[in-house]
This record gives C-alpha cells, structure tokens and sequence, in this order.
C-alpha cells in the first residue's frame, strides 16, 4: 500500500523497485545450491527457502534442517495479508532456490513472481485441494441480505464466513486485498501441511540431489507427528457432541472446521481488514444467541474492536485465538498452536 507523498519525497511503486532491480520478465531465476551465497542467503553454502508465512517456514526448517537457510517473510504478529517487500526481499525472492507460494494470499509475492518468472517457486495448489475463498466476488451469495443466517440452524456447510456480505451496500471493501479463489489458511488442517511437506521434499531433492534422501525421510517423520497430532485433535474436538460453533473475526479456520467438521462464523471473510457492515453485526448478534455460542475470538494480528464490542453487545466474552500465520513466541511452535487452539474452542463449547 502506498504512503502519503511529498512534493520531495516519492515513494517508489513496487513495480518500479523490481524495475530498479531488473527483474524483468525475462530475468533469470538464480536458485543454486552451494557455497558462496549463490542460494540468495547470508548464511554458509545453505540454499535459500523463501516462506510467506510461519506454517511454510516450519516445514521448510523440519524438513531441510542445517542444510536450508530459510527466510520467513511474514512479521510475528502483523497481518500476513499486508505483506510488503523491501528491495532486498525482492531480490531474495528472484535468488532464492525455492520460493514458496500461495497465490492470492500477498499481492507483494505474487507480483514478484509474475516479474521475475515462475522457476523457482513452488505453488501449494500443487500438492493439496484448496478450499473456495468464502466471500470472493464469484460467489452468488449476493441476494441473500438476511437469509443465510437465519437459516443456521440447518448448514450443510463448516464455514459461515459472512463471506456474502462483503460487497452489500454499506460495506466497505479493502483496496489492497484481493484474495484468489482459493482460501490461503490451510495450514489450519494438520494433513495438508504434511502433503506439502511431502512435495517441498521432492521439490528440495530435485534441487540438491546430495541430500533428496535426507529431506524425504525428514517429511516422513514430519508427517508421522502431523498424522498424530490430527489423530489426537479429532479425538479431542470429536468427544464435543452437537454442532460446535465458534465466532472469529475473521474467516481463517475453514480449514479447520472443514477437518473437523465444526461451524465456523467468521465476522468477516478470509481478509481481516474487511470491515462487517452493520446489517452483517445484527445478524451474527441473533445467531449466537441461538446457537448458544459463549465466546468470540479474535486475532492477535488484526484489531480486536469489533470482536470484543460484540461479545460486550450479546453479554459474551472474548478470548484470543492464534492463526498461526505468524509466529508469535518461539515457544508457540505450530503444534503446540493447534493443541492450544482446540482446547480453547472446546473450552467455549462446554
């Protein structure tokens, strides 16, 4: 997003930086492995893996332990969505050996990789089937102002994003988000992550030959742990009887519920900056109240007003749910994340 200008001072746009650069789009994609820093990175003779997001970069580390210097873009505890890029990042996306991508999901990224080609990235579309972005503009959900709410009672679906509401009269529509198809949050489901460990594995040992068998028996542990650790979640969000609902601020856990077959009620859809119109507010407000829902949570990297002045409004309260799309302590690594989230959310059934 552009800053306010001065007639002394003008900030240059993002294409005039790759410009600046010469990541053109007939610009080479420099993606060795080796010494010398050829992978992009600072560090020596690692190769260079370049994650938008905190999931990625966990397998990107589990998977290629000592021998990847991985590069996690996304600021602990900033919106992911907003991601900007320095000059220098750009330039390590165009060196990197592997850039990992959800499309989408940061305007910055992809038209980075539109610039400079597409050689060196891995998509995650690639290894999984990605869930429908709720709320995006091909959706017909337009005409239905009161309806799908008042209708809760019998869903078919495991996520409300309020996705239908986006573009009603009344709301505003962030500028800078304009989200693909696809809902980017699918680290939310435990198998997923482990399928696109098994393919930045291979991805890996196609660029390093020397070490392919190391980081394929590293994705296999990995999957082991992420295969357990779906294992214990279904069982603990399985043991809750009923429908399960939760209300977050915004819609990042379709996943999730998808998985685990719970009830989603997102505030607003998949972009956090997206405000809910008023329309939108009074119906979550008869919506909790029928379906007995205890607790609203909202997100450490997105505003908690709205979130916390509905719980105030329906006589609820309000709890913090970590997305996960950045990491917010050390500590908070993505599975003990997912076992704190789902005692939180059976918590709020109880």
């Amino acid at each position: 997003m552009s800053r306010p200008m001065t007639p002394t001072a003008v900030r240059p746009t993002r294409r005039t930086l790759l410009a600046m650069l010469g990541l053109g789009t007939g610009a080479g994609v420099l993606a060795a492995c080796g010494g010398g820093g050829d992978g992009g990175g600072n560090g020596g003779g690692a190769s260079t893996v370049i994650a938008p997001c905190y999931p990625i970069a966990f397998l990107a580390q589990r998977i290629g332990g000592d021998h990847l210097e991985v590069v996690n873009l996304a600021t602990p505890g900033a919106d992911a969505h907003g991601l900007e890029l320095s000059v220098r990042q750009v330039q390590q996306l165009r060196d990197a050996a592997l850039v990992v991508q959800i499309a989408g999901f940061q305007a910055a990224i992809d038209d980075a990789i539109s610039t400079h080609g597409d050689e060196n990235v891995l998509e995650v579309a690639e290894a999984m089937t990605m869930l429908p972005s709720v709320g995006h503009e091909g959706h017909d959900h337009d005409d239905h102002e009161d309806e799908h709410l008042d209708e809760h009672e019998g869903h078919e679906h495991a996520s409300d994003a309020g996705g239908d509401h986006e573009d009603h009269e009344g709301e505003e529509v962030h500028e800078g988000h304009e989200h693909g198809p696809t809902d980017p949050h699918f680290w939310q489901d435990p198998l997923r992550m482990a399928d696109l460990g098994d393919a930045l594995a291979t991805r890996l040992g196609n660029i390093a030959p020397d070490q392919a068998e190391t980081f394929t028996s590293n994705a296999q542990t990995l999957r082991t742990e992420l295969e357990e650790l779906d294992a214990e979640l279904s069982e603990k969000y399985g043991a809750v009887q009923g429908e399960r609902p939760f209300v977050t601020s915004h819609a990042a856990y379709a996943y999730l519920a998808d998985r685990y077959d719970l009830h989603q009620i997102g505030i607003t859809g998949v972009d956090p900056e997206v405000e809910p119109s008023p329309q939108r507010l009074l119906e979550l407000e008869r919506v909790i109240k029928d379906e007995g829902v205890t607790t609203i949570f909202f997100e450490t990297t997105a505003s908690p007003k709205v979130a916390q002045t509905l719980a105030d409004n329906v006589g609820v309260k309000s709890e913090e749910l970590d997305n996960l799309a950045t990491q917010l302590s050390e500590e908070a690594d993505y599975p003990r994340v997912m076992r704190e989230n789902a005692e939180k959310l059976v918590a709020s059934w109880s």
